[in-house]
């Protein structure tokens, strides 16, 4: 596949550190710390690039770039990429340095993420944004899918959450990592800008640290089901699922949510 238009979106500099990768997943804060992590890096002039938004907005839907082997000499400049909801299989290619790399992993409590998933893609109507280029792609897919109560839907999407939370555990580095969650940046997310730029040992004034966090520290005064921030504030699966769903994700989640700090 042609992915020129990834190459052609590399800033042109490269930086004086090595490589280093921001990941979360899907609804987990992935939009909020990817974009306060582009404002300050735009702002600063530091070398960085989203191939996950770069590929988005072009239309080219995951499945066609994360194994692509051709996309690796993009991944090997020294500049610091974001924008992952998952781990890209191509990240994890033979030859491939990933355990050599810093990196900065955001997660929530996966039940949590999976109730903010169904307002986002478990109804025809969802939240999501929409690429300019092959939107309609895109929205035939969310079309295509038949809508579900939502207990139903969180334990059908379950697996491909822990997939992910599976991925990054096994293929990652943890003593090169800094593991945030969602939960405890919600209210501070000064700090944990401040931390991932600390952590990459990339110099960014404090005064820009502020003003980019305070930008994007948005609580809902109450929930809205037709916007991306829907309602933001920890611990919502308690009231959106019944008891036996949650108790059904409590034992699919244990073992890897133990792993990163969540008692299932």
């Amino acid at each position: 596949m042609d992915f020129d238009a990834v190459f052609s979106a590399l800033p042109k500099k490269e930086a004086k550190f090595d490589p280093c990768f921001a990941f979360s997943i899907h609804k987990c804060g992935s939009t909020m710390m990817n974009r306060m992590i582009g404002e300050v890096c735009e702002q600063q002039d530091i070398p960085s690039v989203s191939v996950p938004d770069v590929m988005f907005s072009e239309g080219i839907p995951a499945a066609q770039w994360m194994n692509a082997p051709e996309l690796l000499p993009v991944f090997e400049k020294r500049m610091l990429y974001y924008g992952f909801r998952f781990l890209p299989p191509v990240l994890c290619t033979t030859g491939f340095p990933l355990t050599e790399r810093r990196f900065v992993l955001l997660v929530r409590d996966p039940r949590d993420a999976l109730v903010s998933e169904y307002f986002s893609y478990g109804t025809k109507s969802g939240s999501h944004a929409l690429p300019k280029k092959n939107a309609e792609a895109f929205i035939a897919a969310r079309e295509s899918k038949k809508e579900r109560p939502i207990d139903d839907y969180v334990l059908g999407a379950s697996r491909q959450l822990k997939n992910k939370l599976l991925a990054y555990r096994d293929s990652l580095n943890f003593d090169l990592g800094l593991l945030r969650r969602y939960e405890d940046i919600f209210f501070d997310k000064e700090t944990f800008l401040g931390e991932i730029f600390d952590h990459f040992g990339i110099e960014v004034p404090a005064g820009v640290i502020a003003q980019v966090a305070q930008k994007h520290d948005i609580r809902p005064e109450k929930e809205d089901e037709t916007r991306h921030i829907r309602k933001g504030t920890p611990g919502d699966h308690a009231e959106k699922l019944a008891p036996e769903t949650i108790a059904q994700l409590n034992d699919i989640f244990r073992e890897v949510g133990a792993f990163y700090g969540y008692a299932l």
